[in-house]
């Protein structure tokens, strides 16, 4: 339990059986993952360099990006293509944990951790996909607040705070962004 409790202990423990290092038992999903993670960070701060976001000015900074900047198009393609290995990953990993019932126990609370993680990323992917601000991502803008709205309660409250009012407008894409 005190190697479960503690990170440091969990990542490196003093025994480790045949059968958990095995690829074919973790597949590595959560050192991917983190992997990923990094990489979405390191090409993030480098796009946020070049990115515009205004409404009349996003989609074409992205077009600078991808045919302006130099390799600025290898840049943008590693920032979405981890992303949707993010995504993928994730997913698989908390699969494998909860058919594996790695879940139980002691690493409950690593469950529910992760499950905030999955819903994370799931959630900056969804803002992420909005950042091109094109025809795509306005109707992907309006889908999105509305199935926020049909929330019990919140719906209405919900709705105004990711649109910045009651329109799509500047305002909801500079909150995307952040």
């Amino acid at each position: 339990e005190a190697i479960v409790r503690n990170l440091w202990l969990h990542w490196f423990p003093n025994k480790v059986t045949v059968r958990s290092a095995s690829w074919s038992y973790s597949l590595w999903l959560g050192a991917v993952t983190a992997s990923l993670f990094l990489i979405l960070l390191v090409t993030g701060v480098l796009l946020m360099f070049f990115y515009v976001p205004s409404v009349e000015k996003a989609y074409w900074s992205m077009k600078d990006i991808q045919f302006a900047v130099s390799f600025g198009w290898l840049l943008r393609n590693q920032h979405r293509w981890a992303a949707h290995l993010m995504v993928a990953t994730t997913f698989l990993h908390m699969a494998r944990v909860f058919f594996t019932g790695a879940y139980r126990g002691p690493r409950s609370l690593n469950w529910l951790v992760g499950l905030a993680l999955l819903l994370a990323t799931l959630l900056l992917s969804f803002t992420g996909y909005l950042l091109p601000w094109d025809q795509l991502a306005y109707w992907a803008v309006t889908v999105g607040t509305n199935i926020a709205r049909e929330a019990p309660f919140v719906g209405e409250s919900m709705r105004f705070l990711l649109l910045g009012g009651t329109t799509i407008v500047q305002a909801t894409l500079l909150r995307f962004y952040v």
